[in-house]
């Protein structure tokens, strides 16, 4: 409670300084110029929309907890959604504002002092100029709202594969071009029923001809009730050797105040079998082994296990017991700040799986930079690292939560490639 409180002061401060200074920026610019659009902005700017969506933001993040069914994230995801798609325009436009239209508008009044006003007239026409740089700016804003629509209408159902090779001197032979397929975070309540939105994923998989498929957690919302006939989508998924999985920080109901606790475990009962229905052999602190012409590598996944505020189920201890014997070894575990926390230089994984982080389904990824607010809250947060002779893969998941929408983050299958060699990667 105290959380959603201190969020909802937060925003609401934050509204208040957007607002008002784009009230300060509205009547400055509409004293120059009367146009219907500078009323329309100003409309936009003090309407009533963000007062009330701020206390509509107050009410679903006070009754989500208590919410006993899965449509209640997709209406909190609208209202996401609708607050960014009013404000992430107001941030961008009073940016490029204070920042170039201010700054050029003092360069043009010192330009001024230091010629003759005939001079300036002549090169610097007054009218002309602010109203290209004000609508400039307009265009500017209007760039967030238009990514946002793109993000949400064709984002977030922008699958794609991503192929990584890598080498590992100690993997058996029988395992040279072993092909791993990752998928992750798929929180199918996010999808509603519509099925059709993942069938796209199955011939995308199946076409790769993967020798596994590891699923690394999240498999829904909150609920069971999310896994419902889906069946007929994830049991088409093949693999040579099987398709194995973990749980997710979502996949235990912790997100929910139940009203006691049998509840609460019938739900979670409910998403244990669907791993099973899915087909699926889900590995709760548990080991196995794939057998190759008599050669053998193991399988380790692990209970969630996170920083606080994420739960922290997972015994690693327990998981491995038994694997000592084993030349190479996978890890399957939901969040990455386990692999720093407990696996590189305390464990001999070769290969650790992960997803939770989303990329937080917004970033930039481009000709090598690649940028996403998610480095600010994990060290780990997509793609491949490496400790020494540990790697790590970070998948950024399928679905998405909180927010209907994928901007420079698309949703994700990764393809890995084991070789037998010297210890390198290479992206494919």
């Amino acid at each position: 409670m105290k959380i959603t409180i201190s969020v909802f002061w937060g925003l609401a401060v934050f509204i208040a300084i957007v607002d008002l200074l784009g009230f300060w920026v509205w009547k400055r610019e509409r004293e120059e110029y009367s146009g219907k659009l500078y009323w329309w902005l100003g409309v936009v700017l003090l309407g009533a929309v963000p007062v009330l969506e701020m206390f509509i933001y107050l009410f679903f993040s006070l009754q989500i907890r208590s919410a006993d069914v899965s449509q209640f994230y997709l209406w909190f995801m609208v209202v996401n959604i609708v607050f960014a798609m009013i404000y992430v325009p107001k941030v961008f436009f009073l940016f490029y504002y204070f920042v170039f239209l201010l700054s050029s508008r003092i360069i043009q009044t010192v330009k001024n002092k230091r010629y003759s006003k005939e001079q300036t007239t002549i090169r610097y026409p007054k009218i002309s100029r602010n109203k290209f740089l004000s609508q400039l700016g307009i265009i500017f804003a209007t760039a967030p709202f238009v990514s946002l629509l793109f993000g949400m209408h064709k984002g977030r159902f922008n699958f794609f594969t991503r192929h990584q090779h890598l080498n590992f001197p100690n993997l058996p032979s029988a395992f040279d071009g072993f092909k791993v397929i990752q998928i992750s975070d798929i929180h199918l309540g996010s999808f509603a029923s519509n099925y059709h939105k993942l069938e796209g994923i199955v011939d995308l998989i199946n076409n790769e001809r993967a020798d596994v498929i590891f699923f690394t957690g999240d498999l829904v919302n909150n609920f069971y009730e999310e896994t419902l006939g889906w069946e007929k989508v994830f049991g088409q998924l093949k693999a040579k050797y099987g398709k194995f999985s973990i749980l997710g920080n979502h996949d235990y109901g912790d997100y929910s105040d139940w009203d006691n606790p049998k509840e609460k475990e019938k739900n979670f009962e409910g998403i244990i079998s669907a791993h099973e229905k899915f087909g699926f052999r889900l590995l709760r602190d548990q080991s196995l082994a794939l057998n190759i012409e008599g050669e053998e590598i193991v399988v380790t996944g692990v209970e969630n296990w996170g920083h606080d505020p994420f739960p922290r189920y997972g015994d690693l201890k327990k998981a491995m017991k038994g694997t000592e014997n084993y030349p190479f070894k996978v890890l399957l575990s939901h969040d990455p700040d386990h692999w720093d926390a407990e696996v590189i230089d305390q464990t001999d994984f070769d290969l650790m799986l992960a997803g939770h982080t989303h990329g937080m389904q917004f970033g930039i990824d481009w000709k090598g930079f690649k940028w996403s607010p998610a480095k600010y809250k994990f060290k780990r947060w997509d793609g491949l690292y490496q400790h020494k002779k540990q790697y790590l893969y970070v998948n950024r998941g399928l679905g998405f939560l909180g927010m209907p929408a994928r901007i420079g983050m698309p949703p994700e299958i990764t393809v890995i490639h084991l070789g037998k060699g010297a210890n390198s990667s290479e992206p494919m």
